[in-house]
């Protein structure tokens, strides 16, 4: 069912996202105002780069676009062909102006979120692969599976600032193909596996040490600074607890233990002050360290063949059974049910020179 329009009014999405639409519009010869009036948009023009849409109108923007969208290769190559990283405004300038690869991956995930509230996101390291992971959070009815492809795909809008291409590089989606799955792999430069288990893309770790073409560590950390006052604003974003979700993420990537004091320490609080305030976001470190926990062993489970008891130990869990009965309260399956389940759904598409599968 799609997500009540109440719903979709309380998310907020940068204005800049707009200019897609004018540029596909304008590149038509069509009417520009005519994307304002379907989307229900009134504001003061030009657009300030404060202002903002909501999800109900950002779902009308993109229906919109899939209306115009001329015939011949997907959606997704026209669309991505006028999103330039920019669009992001400071997350994507924090991008660019990164050192590496590595250094803008993890500020596009830091605050992902003040631009992109639909979905979440988060970094997993299995063997010599880094996974991105894209997670729906709402329901946007026949635009989800574009809308997702749009978001799995932003953060690869980098690639044209680094100073060599990756070595490799593969996008999955858990839906069909919007068209020739061969055009996505030859207007992208990766390949594609559709009817996958995860929306993600996965690099070679040892490419996120590709340095940028033009790295700034003065507007960098201005970029960073913007960023933090814009979190702090947000009430919704809870910022300690996406920041102790952060950090253990990282810790549990990196196979270490972070416990109340040493993540008190690192947050400069006291973990009085600490626990006082993840209780008033809603939340416990206990439960934050067993929902890190589940997503890593759910990376685990579908992309290696450990033993369910080497993933519980490396998920951070006492015992394979404590894990079992967490992992089933959490997402409904039991680990050998998540890893063995198979149906239609899951059998890969892949384009004619894809070799893996999302397994």
């Amino acid at each position: 069912m799609v997500s009540s329009d109440r719903i979709l009014k309380s998310l907020t999405f940068p204005i800049q996202y707009l200019e897609i639409g004018e540029a596909l519009a304008r590149e038509l010869h069509q009417d520009v105002e005519e994307l304002y009036r379907y989307c229900g948009i009134d504001l003061p023009r030009p657009f300030m780069p404060w202002q903002t849409i909501n999800g109900l109108q950002m779902q009308r923007a993109l229906a919109h676009f899939l209306a115009q969208c001329p015939p011949g290769p997907p959606p997704l190559v026209t669309f991505m062909a006028h999103f330039p990283v920019t669009t992001h405004g400071p997350v994507g300038m924090l991008a660019i102006t990164s050192a590496n690869l590595g250094e803008a991956l993890q500020g596009a995930l830091k605050y992902s979120s003040l631009v992109m509230p639909a979905f979440d996101m988060r970094r997993h390291d299995v063997g010599d692969e880094t996974h991105v992971i894209i997670e729906r959070k709402y329901d946007f009815g026949p635009i989800n599976d574009f809308f997702t492809e749009t978001v799995v795909m932003a953060p690869l809008k980098i690639m044209p600032f680094l100073t060599r291409p990756v070595s490799g590089g593969t996008v999955y989606l858990m839906h069909s193909p919007m068209g020739d799955p061969a055009e996505y792999e030859a207007a992208f430069g990766v390949k594609f596996v559709f009817n996958a288990r995860q929306n993600k893309f996965v690099l070679p770790r040892q490419d996120l040490s590709i340095p940028l073409i033009a790295p700034s560590r003065a507007s960098h950390l201005l970029m960073k600074a913007t960023l933090e006052q814009q979190s702090q604003a947000r009430q919704d974003m809870k910022p300690t607890s996406r920041e102790v979700k952060r950090r253990l993420q990282t810790a549990v990537r990196q196979k270490q233990l972070l416990d109340a004091d040493a993540l008190a320490e690192v947050l400069a609080m006291s973990p009085r002050t600490l626990s006082r305030r993840l209780k008033d976001e809603g939340t416990t470190l206990p439960q934050l360290r067993t929902e890190v926990g589940i997503e890593y062993a759910e990376v685990l489970l579908l992309e290696t063949d450990k033993p369910i008891a080497q993933i519980a130990h490396a998920a951070g869990f006492a015992d394979a059974a404590a894990f079992t009965r967490a992992f089933k309260r959490a997402t409904g399956k039991t680990p050998s049910q998540l890893r063995g389940g198979t149906s239609s759904a899951d059998t890969p598409i892949q384009t004619t020179s894809t070799q893996g599968s999302d397994t």
